[in-house]
């Protein structure tokens, strides 16, 4: 119950802070999702049957815990655009999305061991020897928990660059999940003998997996027939340096998609597998400007292959990181291919800031093949200010720097970000610490593996 009063509270709060609506709805998402797993736990709690140890309570919860993150997780892959604002867009999903299987997969530890050593102790409650459909629980249970670890552990950043797995495999492999949550599901249905010892609690598990595989269905099946999509042709091809193309798509048909510089879309040329890419600018024939990073083999494939005239289509368009959340006074900051949704802001601004300044941040001038683009927009736009940032003969950026070039860095003044990870990690804590509120500071997270 306590948790409950800090969860009400927080949400008073963001309720009451002097913030943009749609700053407030993306609490909305987490803070449920949270307040789904202490409800979880009451409900188990209060309608536990009577006679089990506390260890295997606590052990057997871990598992049903586990599982519901993981049937959130199914969720959050959806892409149901309507679910984008109540997490602060699909990007910000799918990290939520990564967090709640990490953490499901961590709590099968406590379930594994708490479950050995409570001893099972479940005679009363139907079985005291092994049966068919223990052994069958046993067995599924092996098989999700390592599965599911399997998939979490390629999914991290630091392994995937060790293993070099396509993005291709890397998306085919994550598929899997569903299937074997449904084999943790039977796991628990099989063998959790609160679950099977108390109708109420049976009714919940029976309502969290329906949700949890209805997800998975409509991702397999009916995602990939429903989401918005526009075919397009590729109309101009730029290769600026050895590893950026920079690509413009005109729409084929009579519509196109409703982008905006900022956002981001999955792009599909021929037989090449899907992939986001943020959008650097639109037009009013409908046309998109992509810049596209060749970091991997299907993007260097793309780089070396593609040429004019080669039809594509594109689905969305995802993403909030829209700088009509902040307030007159901006600072923009990129990392490398991070440039693009400025790029895109500055084709489609929108409701301009009073005050902008950009750091375009690159390894040395030859990395930022958007440089002389961008000087060209500062000298016909006096209130946005250019920095470029090189990490070679300037050091990398910092907060003091930003406020030293910037000028002081006021309350109410917003920093939008899009770069490395770590880029914006270390820069979001400096500039927190120099007095910029947590709110204020907005990231595209564009990795999603």
């Amino acid at each position: 119950m306590p948790v409950l009063i800090v969860i009400a509270i927080y949400a008073v709060r963001i309720a009451r802070a002097p913030l943009d609506p749609r700053l407030k709805k993306r609490h909305v998402g987490p803070l449920s999702v949270t307040t789904g797993a202490v409800m979880l736990y009451l409900a188990w709690d209060w309608l536990r049957p009577e006679g089990l140890s506390a260890v295997y309570f606590v052990g057997e919860f871990a598992g049903v815990l586990s599982a519901y993150l993981m049937s959130c997780t199914l969720v959050l892959a959806t892409r149901l655009m309507w679910l984008e604002q109540w997490f602060g867009g699909l990007d910000r999903m799918y990290r939520q999305h990564k967090r709640y299987a990490v953490w499901s997969i961590l709590l099968l530890t406590p379930h594994l061991l708490l479950h050995f050593f409570s001893g099972f102790d479940g005679s009363q409650y139907g079985y005291a020897h092994r049966t068919a459909s223990v052994g069958m629980g046993h067995l599924l249970g092996a098989v999700s928990a390592i599965g599911l670890l399997l998939l979490v552990l390629i999914s991290l950043g630091q392994v995937g660059r060790i293993l070099r797995l396509p993005y291709e495999r890397w998306l085919f492999l994550h598929r899997l999940t569903g299937l074997l949550l449904l084999s943790a599901l039977l796991h628990g249905w099989f063998l959790d003998l609160i679950i099977n010892g108390s109708t109420p609690l049976l009714a919940i598990y029976v309502t969290m997996a329906t949700v949890g595989m209805t997800a998975y269905a409509y991702d397999e099946l009916v995602l990939r027939h429903r989401e918005p999509r526009a075919d397009y042709t590729i109309h101009r091809v730029e290769r600026p340096t050895p590893d950026i193309l920079d690509l413009t798509l005109t729409p084929t048909g009579k519509t196109a998609l409703p982008v905006t510089g900022g956002q981001f879309v999955y792009l599909r040329v021929g037989g090449w597998h899907e992939h986001p890419f943020s959008v650097a600018g639109t037009q009013a024939d409908g046309s998109v400007r992509l810049t596209i990073r060749a970091l991997g083999r299907g993007t260097r494939g793309l780089y070396t292959d593609v040429s004019e005239g080669h039809p594509a289509t594109l689905k969305g368009p995802y993403g909030m990181f829209d700088h009509t959340l902040g307030g007159p006074r901006q600072i923009w900051i990129a990392g490398g291919i991070g440039i693009a949704p400025f790029l895109g802001w500055l084709t489609h601004p929108g409701a301009e800031p009073a005050q902008t300044d950009l750091f375009y941040c690159a390894a040395t001038a030859e990395d930022a093949p958007f440089l002389s683009e961008l000087t060209a927009a500062a000298a016909h736009r006096p209130e946005f200010r250019l920095h470029p940032t090189f990490s070679r003969s300037h050091g990398r950026l910092t907060a003091e720097r930003i406020q030293a070039e910037a000028g002081p860095i006021t309350p109410d003044t917003h920093v939008f970000l899009c770069g490395p990870a770590s880029m914006i990690e270390n820069l979001t804590r400096g500039l927190h610490r120099q007095g910029v509120p947590r709110q204020h500071l907005h990231a595209e997270h564009f990795a999603f593996r």
